[in-house]
């Protein structure tokens, strides 16, 4: 049976990517930062409603030192890993160039960048090695430029450029892609939504399960696809 190892499942996105993959018979690390009790619900769904071997396990994405220890934990619990999805991340509140300071900066890019890096790696000791797959996450904000979102804007266009020298780096054992989301609504969740649904093309903000069916074909799906960017934003892009 696949495992599968995807950061920040605790809440939101990573939640519902942990459930469908159990859905499909994945076993799954569910990591987490501060959503200890979310992370756990999590676990007992996945135990007990699809019947798959689930693990928590805590770590602050930006501690190379305690994502390691994370992934040592969820490889005790579950074995080696096939996939992993590098879910967790963070969208601050708009920031103007004069307030952003050292740490602010730090904190963004540490998470959002330096830790699907860190967990890259750790990923490489745990895996189960030829025909494995990362898959991160960047965000149409690492194609565009949105007014006063520089640190993450610099994050997630880093990531894309990290996804693709990490494919040329891991071929050919390993595929490395990215997806790109644009406003995703989590009903039971909520989040910022900074553009009217009517002004996607297609007429809606996206759901989770518009990206499941991203980080699904990047998982499965033919490995001789790599250091792609597949965009998911209902073709905001194009507006």
């Amino acid at each position: 049976m696949p495992s599968v190892f995807i950061t920040g499942a605790g809440r939101r996105i990573g939640r519902v990517l942990a459930e469908r993959f159990a859905e499909r018979g994945w076993n799954v690390a569910v990591h987490y930062h501060h959503s200890a009790e979310g992370a756990q619900r999590v676990v007992r769904t996945l135990r007990d409603r699809y019947g798959v071997a689930a693990c928590a396990v805590q770590a602050d994405v930006q501690s190379p030192t305690a994502m390691a220890e994370a992934f040592g934990r969820a490889h005790e619990e579950l074995g080696k890993f096939t996939v992993l999805v590098n879910n967790a991340g963070v969208f601050p509140d708009p920031t103007p160039l004069h307030e952003i300071d050292e740490a602010f900066w730090d904190m963004v890019l540490n998470t959002n960048l330096r830790s699907q890096l860190t967990a890259s790696r750790e990923f490489l000791k745990v895996s189960t090695g030829r025909g494995s797959r990362i898959v991160n996450f960047a965000s149409l904000g690492g194609i565009e430029v949105w007014k006063e979102r520089i640190p993450y804007n610099v994050s997630k266009a880093g990531v894309i450029q990290l996804t693709k020298a990490l494919a040329r780096e891991l071929a050919p054992d390993i595929a490395v892609n990215a997806i790109a989301p644009g406003l995703i609504d989590i009903p039971d969740e909520p989040g910022e939504l900074t553009v009217p649904a009517a002004r996607i093309p297609m007429q809606r903000y996206g759901s989770a399960d518009d990206i499941f069916d991203a980080v699904w074909f990047f998982s499965t799906g033919s490995p001789f696809i790599t250091g792609q960017i597949l965009v998911v934003d209902g073709g905001q892009h194009l507006v």
